[in-house]
């Protein structure tokens, strides 16, 4: 009785290379829209702040949810991505009073999973009072941050190794472990008309920012692993306008609309169209010295 040949075991296509990408691809329009979401606005229009000062707050925001036309940015613009994971951004802040009028503010999201996407990101920001004026307050600041999202952006735990085309279309095998890594630096600009009382403050501002951004994709597909690292640059302007309000000598509360275009570039047919960004975000802080 003859033997049964083995089955041969092929081995999956390693996808390995770096891809510069053109900042309105849809790619990097998925990473540039997720780090504007929570770039560190100032909030309000900056105040000379004593020397030795300090402020601790913490900031929420939304993270509006996408369609999935807009989720459709994996593979330039074929495959659509999981990426509705949160609807709420947090972030602990802290401000210091340096010599002169300056202000040194730390902020930090934590590193805590939510749907299988973790977020270390951290930010600073250098900001004065620029121009005093009976009607009005200018101040600028300036921001920058360096961090990393994680998760399983490419292939979620949801669908990985279900057989099913309809649910599991690209054929993932396991849930990946993709990294976002953040890198940016940017200009606020911030005026505040006086008001007639003292407790509420309007604000405008705009800001112009530069964003280096690298996605490391690692997901096993039936056919190849994607090893691929994708990164752009390039940047990105916005403008914010809201609302403070003083509820003590040592208590504030802030609030905030963002807006941002962002131009994509989903079918070449059509050209660049502005997916834009609006959100609102809202801050509480308390001086503690």
């Amino acid at each position: 009785m003859a033997a049964t040949p083995a089955v041969a075991q092929v081995e999956p296509v390693l996808l390995d290379s770096v891809d510069v990408l053109n900042f309105d691809r849809p790619e990097s329009w998925a990473m540039k829209y997720f780090t504007s979401v929570s770039l560190l606005t100032g909030l309000g229009t900056q105040k000379p702040m004593d020397k030795g000062s300090v402020e601790i707050g913490f900031e929420g925001g939304l993270v509006p949810a996408l369609g999935e036309e807009k989720r459709r940015v994996g593979f330039i613009g074929s495959k659509v991505e999981d990426l509705n994971r949160t609807s709420l951004f947090g972030r602990a802040r802290v401000t210091f009073g340096l010599a002169g009028g300056v202000a040194l503010t730390l902020g930090a999201t934590p590193p805590v999973e939510v749907n299988g996407v973790t977020p270390k990101l951290f930010d600073l920001a250098v900001g004065r009072s620029l121009v005093e004026r009976p009607g009005f307050r200018l101040g600028g600041r300036v921001h920058a941050r360096s961090g990393s999202i994680e998760g399983d952006l490419t292939c979620s735990a949801d669908v990985a190794g279900v057989e099913d085309p309809a649910t599991n279309p690209d054929d993932c095998r396991e849930p990946s472990n993709d990294e976002v890594t953040q890198h940016t630096v940017g200009l606020e600009l911030s005026v505040s008309p006086r008001t007639q009382g003292d407790r509420w403050e309007p604000h405008f501002a705009v800001s112009a920012n530069y964003m280096d951004l690298e996605f490391q994709v690692r997901a096993r597909y039936s056919r190849f692993l994607d090893r691929t690292r994708l990164v752009t640059e390039g940047w990105t302007s916005s403008v914010s306008a809201g609302l403070g309000y003083r509820a003590s000598d040592r208590l504030r509360f802030s609030g905030e609309l963002f807006y941002t275009p962002l131009e994509v570039v989903r079918d070449p047919l059509r050209g660049t169209q502005n997916d834009e960004l609006v959100n609102a975000r809202v801050l509480a802080s308390y001086r503690v010295r």
